[in-house]
């Protein structure tokens, strides 16, 4: 069996110490190294290759988004998932569109924690769905959309909206299909042509496209 190779990055050594040894129990799951600060996780990240880095929003020197960033030009395979206690728009926002591939609070289920990185590693995203309803209220509201945002694409349908928006509340294709009374086929057919007309490549950053240019 193919292990999934995680990395865990918080300046808190309790913190590292304790999701290492609570993932490296898992049979499909190895640790292969931690870190405390941003440049030891971007060197961390060069040298391991690992398949997914779970990643403090807060760290002393510098913060998540900007390390995120560091990490995805380093080793652009690598998925990164944001584990925080930090819940502000503004920070998830900007998690996002560095390229994080999840955001997730630090009170999760460790099982949930697992299922999530599961699911990250087969290509997914996954958004807490602790943060998603505020995250799209203040969207909607204004207060998380930069000065300058667009206006809808001409291209994207309320449909496509209420699509988006499904998605940026952690909703499964089928979840989706069954809300928007639509066929799974449908809707990953429309996730993909909405995913074009932003831009984006997976889930997370179509959230985070709509999120920063005014769709949402």
């Amino acid at each position: 069996m193919k292990k999934i190779r995680l990395v865990v990055v918080d300046d808190h050594e309790v913190v590292r110490h304790g999701l290492r040894a609570a993932l490296g129990m898992e049979p499909d799951m190895v640790v292969v190294g931690d870190a405390g600060t941003g440049d030891a996780a971007v060197q961390l990240a060069r040298a391991q290759r690992p398949d997914v880095m779970l990643l403090d929003v807060r760290l002393l020197e510098t913060d998540g988004p900007t390390v995120c960033a560091r990490v995805r030009a380093a080793a652009p395979k690598t998925a990164v998932i944001m584990l925080t206690s930090y819940r502000e728009n503004g920070m998830i926002v900007r998690s996002l569109a560095a390229g994080a591939k999840g955001y997730v609070i630090k009170d999760v289920e460790l099982t949930e924690l697992k299922r999530m990185i599961r699911s990250v590693y087969r290509g997914d995203a996954v958004l807490d769905p602790k943060i998603a309803p505020q995250v799209i209220s203040a969207a909607i509201a204004g207060r998380a959309t930069p000065s300058g945002a667009r206006a809808m694409p001409a291209a994207l349908s309320e449909s496509d909206v209420a699509i988006i928006r499904h998605l940026a509340r952690g909703l499964t294709n089928k979840e989706i299909a069954v809300a928007i009374h639509r066929s799974p086929h449908t809707v990953k057919d429309r996730i993909e042509k909405i995913g074009l007309v932003l831009e984006a490549r997976s889930r997370t950053e179509i959230v985070a496209a709509a999120l920063g240019g005014g769709v949402i």
